[in-house]
């Protein structure tokens, strides 16, 4: 291949790695894994190339904003800081280069996570800021000389508002925020404090005024919905509402104030509002092509100071689209995306110097993660978190003329493969002999899917220790890191032994808020990733993902049609629900459907038509063993009946543990259901056209050599019998891409559509022999309930409190317990008392060459 060749084939979206290796190689140092590659670019995990223009500066992280100052010389970025305090901060940058020139850290009385919502006065002497969990905005003195702020006061909203939004009203008397959880609009008297409300719609998030001030719009998150309102001071009187589309976000208003553009999150579309008449004016495309699945995921707009040109940021497709708005209404140039500039991995925010020379454009989750292993051996536990490695970032782009944006568009086009648009990826001359179709509809001889989802685990600490039968070493692992070896799953291990080993294979998100939603959706929507942050840094979010509140899912302009299951239903494809998305029945709200007690049900009612009732939810107390036998019931069922589902979803959670004293033993007890399943159906008739797709949810709690990202993973089938190692970039959009491509369905999301199948881990060929399930070695209690400490989320409001008995983990809330007293008793219980586990730590956000460590702490959740 020529130098030319071999590069093109690098800067492609999904990246193709070379053939399937042998059973006792390592993976080649040459191909391409997740992460920063060391050079100011990345690739995401799901192989999207990251190239970010401009220059970048550390902006925290999850820079959730930015937004200048009236003079246009300092931009104001609202994120966090990812340690042990997770406090809500406010970066002041310079907009000339970025350049830091002040951190505000709010206390926890002031407020945790990293809500949108800042807004200056307009007479420029202060700034307002939501706070999310702490029900109040806090009021900061802006000194524009030092190009600083000071802390003045907070404003109290009433308890259960939930800030997102901000909005100042001309004279600066009343400032208006959204209260996402309480569905409102609050007025609020900055003098007095005093306050009042007026419902809005679902998931209220963003506020803008008009030029006058006497109306405001509220963008509803949970809708398609835009909620317009009558204020004057305190006076709050609900108007109209103006349909846009699906999950509208951040809204801008035009400097004459004759226009408001929406960023409609989930549809991938700008609406324009024509303000005079609150109608909708015209709805611009940013789809990067004519047929593309969602997945652009507008965030945030800007203005060019003559306002000829919108600029739109992209958090999907790590892109900001420039829209042409010359000409007059619907002319051929007016509302034309003229081209597109890369950014940082997820960009949030974006604005444009005064003197119209600059982009400022923050990017939430800037160049990835890469190995989170650690620095120092004599701190064997001192790797950081995953989503502390995210390091936010400000790009400081000169803004581009028509040549320079011709070559950035390129470049995304190249960075996302967006010039292949939808067809299957990998098919060539090259491509070794395959089951895996090769486009949808194809005939295959895979009839049944069964899709199991796990808890939490990286590739390292699970097969880290992975060798072959001669005892060389197996996959690209690194056995320091491993806790839960082959003694404790030796069915993970002989799986990766006798089927296909996954050593290069990613999750999409970080943790399990927004992994669930990768894996059933193949997307995390602007909503689940602002609420996954917050959520994360303690400040007590609603933990939506699951399926607990429908109208916020990803990945679709019809949030009832946004899940695998939903496009099996819409096809007539069979399925059978185990344990996913599920409740207990005392978590239904009267007259949502029927139920019996001790039973479990899905809110999304195509899936819980589905759903045997009887299999449990996310609950630590229970033995994987009773999902076994639960499920294997209706399997024999199945067989006798010669009726098997086309496909089955299995929730087999245990290896999330609960706690050091029994993480071992949950480990293996889930080892061991995972063996019986695999056991069970190779001694069925249904083994010759099954496939089994194995995969975690998210792998936040544990090091890995490789990527934070990286993940266990299985496919087990005849066709994958195969002994080999395949070190080709996969990821759960992979996953998901090969289980539609045997079923017969389209893609959920642009990313699913480009994801690379998994088609070297199939061959053409099947080998029948049946799978001998394994005892672990360490010994199981599946009764076990270990309880050191109360979970710090609660239950939504019509959920029983939690007893003093219950696990760790509190039911249904995955990862909402105190995770550093998780982790300490778990890494002192296996690795031994006498070696000592770091405390959480944190050092300034630096650039990644001033030799500052910007991530540097240990803070996870097993």
């Amino acid at each position: 291949m020529s130098k030319n060749k071999k590069m093109k084939k690098l800067i492609t979206g999904i990246v193709v790695a070379s053939a399937i290796v042998g059973s006792g190689s390592a993976l080649a140092s040459s191909l391409l894994t997740a992460g920063p590659q060391g050079d100011g670019t990345a690739y995401t995990p799901a192989g999207w190339r990251v190239t970010p223009a401009g220059t970048q500066k550390p902006a925290g992280f999850f820079p959730a904003n930015a937004v200048l100052s009236p003079d246009g010389s300092a931009v104001l970025v609202p994120n966090i800081i990812k340690d042990a305090s997770s406090k809500q901060t406010v970066h002041v940058m310079d907009a000339k280069d970025g350049s830091l020139i002040q951190v505000v850290e709010l206390d926890k009385k002031a407020g945790q996570g990293a809500a949108a919502g800042l807004a200056f006065s307009h007479d420029g002497g202060h700034v307002y800021l939501a706070t999310a969990n702490m029900d109040t905005v806090v009021v900061f003195g802006w000194d524009n000389n030092a190009r600083k702020l000071t802390i003045q006061q907070t404003l109290a909203l009433p308890k259960g508002t939930y800030p997102q939004g901000v909005a100042v009203s001309p004279d600066d008397k009343t400032i208006y925020v959204t209260g996402q959880y309480a569905r409102t609009l609050v007025a609020v008297d900055v003098a007095s404090g005093k306050t009042a409300l007026a419902a809005a719609g679902a998931y209220p998030f963003g506020v803008v005024l008009s030029t006058d001030g006497h109306t405001a719009y509220v963008s509803n998150q949970g809708e398609n919905t835009i909620s317009v309102f009558s204020v004057d001071g305190l006076t709050v009187t609900p108007k109209s509402t103006i349909t846009v589309g699906t999950h509208p976000n951040n809204m801008l208003m035009d400097a004459k104030g004759h226009c408001m553009f929406v960023a409609n999150g989930d549809n991938d579309t700008i609406t324009e509002i024509d303000t005079t008449s609150n109608a909708v004016k015209r709805t611009i495309s940013v789809a990067p092509f004519e047929g593309a699945h969602a997945g652009s995921q507008p965030t945030n707009l800007a203005m060019s100071p003559d306002g000829r040109t919108l600029y739109v940021t992209n958090g999907g497709n790590n892109d900001v689209a420039v829209i042409d708005l010359t000409g007059e209404g619907e002319s051929e140039q007016s509302g034309r995306v003229k081209g597109l500039v890369p950014t940082g991995w997820y960009p949030t925010g974006v604005q444009v110097t005064p003197d119209g020379q600059r982009l400022l454009i923050t990017s939430a989750k800037g160049l990835g993660t890469g190995p989170n292993k650690g620095t120092d051996p004599s701190k064997p536990n001192s790797y950081p978190y995953i989503e502390s490695q995210l390091q936010g970032y400000l790009s400081v782009v000169p803004t581009p003329n028509e040549n320079q944006l011709e070559k950035y568009t390129d470049q995304v086009r190249k960075n996302n493969g967006f010039e292949q648009k939808n067809k299957v990826r990998g098919f060539n001359d090259g491509t070794p002999g395959t089951i895996v179709p090769r486009r949808v509809g194809e005939d295959s001889p895979i009839k049944h899917v069964i899709y199991i989802v796990k808890e939490n685990r990286t590739y390292d600490q699970v097969l880290g220790d992975l060798k072959n039968p001669d005892g060389s070493k197996r996959g690209n692992g690194d056995p320091t890191l491993t806790l839960f070896g082959q003694d404790i799953t030796p069915n993970q291990h002989k799986l990766a032994q006798q089927f296909v080993t996954l050593d290069n294979f990613y999750v999409n998100g970080e943790v399990s808020q927004n992994g669930w939603q990768w894996v059933t959706q193949a997307s995390s929507n602007p909503y689940n990733e602002t609420a996954t942050v917050q959520g994360y840094a303690g400040n007590g979010s609603e933990y939506d993902s699951e399926g607990y509140s429908p109208n916020v899912a990803a990945g679709s302009a019809d949030p009832s049609r946004a899940y695998l299951w939903d496009k099996l239903a819409q096809h007539n494809i069979s399925f059978r629900n185990y344990g996913q998305f599920v409740v207990p029945s005392d978590w239904i709200k009267p007259g949502e459907m029927q139920t019996e007690p001790g039973k479990y049900y899905a809110h999304d009612p195509i899936l819980n038509a589905s759903t045997n009732h009887d299999y449990p939810w996310f609950d630590m107390g229970i033995s994987d063993q009773t999902r076994f036998d639960i499920w294997n019931k209706d399997f024999q069922s199945y067989v006798a009946n010669n009726n098997l589902p086309a496909m089955q979803f299995i929730d087999l959670p245990r290896d999330h543990t609960a706690g050091a004293k029994t993480a071992k033993e949950l480990v293996a007890d889930n080892d061991l259901a995972l063996g019986k399943i695999v056991d069970t159906v190779s001694h069925s008739k249904y083994w010759k056209d099954t496939a089994i797709f194995v995969v975690e949810d998210d792998a936040q709690s544990g090091p890995d050599h490789v990527d934070a990202h990286r993940t266990i993973a299985q496919v087990i089938s005849p066709y994958t019998q195969i002994g080999k190692v395949d070190s080709h970039f996969y990821s759960q959009v992979s996953m998901l891409r090969t289980m539609e491509l045997f079923l017969g369905i389209e893609p959920m999301s642009q990313f699913d559509a480009a994801a690379l199948p998994m088609i070297w881990s199939f061959a053409d060929k099947p080998n029948f022999t049946p799978y001998q399930v394994l005892t672990p070695g360490q010994a199981m209690n599946p009764t076990v309930q270990s309880s050191t400490y109360a979970p710090t989320t609660a239950a939504p409001a019509n959920t029983p409190a939690p007893s003093s008995a219950q696990p760790v983990i509190q039911p249904g809330r995955p990862d909402q317990g105190d995770s550093d007293q998780l982790n300490e008793e778990l890494w002192k219980e296996i690795k031994g008392p006498g070696v000592p586990m770091p405390k959480p730590k944190h050092s300034v956000f630096g650039d990644e060459n001033d030799g500052q460590d910007a991530n540097k702490m240990t803070h996870w959740s097993w």
